[in-house]
């Protein structure tokens, strides 16, 4: 399974989040690195695989593409949620896989060439349409893109274990690529993911906080 360290981007730092309140997020400045310049602090964590999220634009406040375009070469794979409304607002980088989130778009989702789909999932709910997760990951089972994602917004840096959402029933409704976020609070959370056959995990807090090790993230991938 692969792990992939979650960047998130706001007024160009790195910002901790938290259950998706995205207006009380501060700069990471506590963690183990001591850059929170998205390029120098992906340097300094040394991750084989990044999850990026501009901010500014998902919240429609801006945008962090020079900080984003700095980031080139940092790491082997970089996923990047740019808080698109429209096909033509991937980023055009070859070294970056793009996704389309309902958090942002909530029509034709399966028509957007972008490499990954993000069904944003809220107290345990698809948000914004308050559906079941199950329900919405069965229905993107034949979609055209190179994986899907999980993001569990509620759990985001609440350390609480993917908060009680059914992992392993959104799992066995979608047989493609899945990758999953928020709320992975320690290793016994990752194996639990990679045993419900989840191909890949974004983490940060707790690497930050000494229960994943860095190396996990180094390395870019777990198995058991």
């Amino acid at each position: 399974m692969k792990i992939f360290l979650a960047v998130d981007i706001l007024h160009g730092n790195v910002v901790h989040g938290y259950k998706g309140q995205r207006q009380d997020y501060k700069p990471l400045n506590w963690g183990i690195a001591k850059s929170t310049i998205p390029c120098r602090y992906i340097q300094e964590m040394g991750a084989k695989n990044i999850y990026l999220a501009d901010l500014d634009r998902i919240e429609g406040i801006g945008d962090n593409d020079s900080e984003i375009l700095a980031c080139r070469g940092y790491a082997e794979t970089a996923i990047l949620n740019r808080g698109a409304t429209k096909p033509q607002d991937a980023m055009a980088e070859d070294w970056i896989k793009n996704v389309i989130s309902t958090e942002t778009c909530t029509k034709n989702q399966k028509d957007y060439p972008f490499e990954y789909f993000s069904i944003v999932i809220k107290d345990n709910k698809t948000y914004p349409s308050g559906g079941d997760p199950k329900e919405a990951f069965s229905a993107c089972a034949e979609w055209d893109f190179e994986g899907g994602i999980v993001m569990n917004l509620s759990s985001v840096g609440a350390e609480d274990s993917m908060g009680g959402l059914d992992i392993e029933g959104i799992r066995s409704v979608f047989p493609g690529k899945l990758l999953y976020g928020g709320g992975v609070n320690d290793m016994s959370d990752l194996k639990r993911l990679c045993d419900a056959g989840y191909d890949g995990a974004i983490i940060a807090t707790a690497v930050h906080k000494g229960r994943i090790p860095l190396k996990v993230l180094q390395d870019g991938e777990v198995c058991w």
